[in-house]
């Protein structure tokens, strides 16, 4: 509690200040995603594609954005999720920014922005939904169904596209 002085009259202050989130939102086979709205920078629909060989299975290739390129990736395999490999119904690309680069993810749709607020957070239930907990920040009882979903799971990019310097070390020794 703070106190704040008007007119020369003393009064307790409570801060109520909610701390606030943007994410966006979309569908990996009809379970409802987010991702923190600072790390995106773009969505795109689907570009080519140039394939890279000697990659994990999970990296479809890379594509050209604006001169840059970016490396693209099947995320429904990179959780383990099922139906990977059906890759025509992923329309659309998430570029996002990580600790290695910009990544572009490969999505089924999106759903758009939705403001969370931190005490809506709720811990990551363990394997439950399909996706390693380790790559969950959390997940939120959204008041409407969204794409017949009411649970938004937030992904961990920062887990997910981790930067291992040690590795690095080890590789370039």
């Amino acid at each position: 509690m703070k106190e704040m002085e008007v007119l020369g009259l003393s009064e307790a202050l409570e801060e109520n200040i909610k701390e606030e989130k943007r994410v966006i939102a979309f569908l990996l086979n009809e379970e409802l995603i987010g991702i923190n709205i600072k790390n995106i920078i773009k969505i795109t629909k689907k570009l080519d594609i140039t394939p890279v060989p000697k990659t994990p299975e999970y990296i479809m290739g890379v594509m050209n954005l604006r001169g840059n390129i970016v490396p693209v990736v099947n995320i429904k395999k990179m959780l383990g999720l099922p139906n990977a490999d059906n890759i025509d119904e992923q329309e659309f690309i998430l570029i996002i920014d990580t600790q290695l680069g910009n990544v572009g993810l490969m999505i089924d749709k999106v759903v758009g922005a939705i403001t969370i607020e931190d005490e809506e957070i709720l811990p990551a239930p363990i394997n439950s939904i399909g996706i390693d907990s380790q790559y969950i920040t959390g997940v939120i009882v959204t008041d409407e169904e969204i794409g017949n979903k009411s649970l938004l799971i937030l992904l961990d990019i920062d887990k997910l596209f981790y930067k291992n310097e040690e590795e690095a070390e080890a590789r370039a020794s």
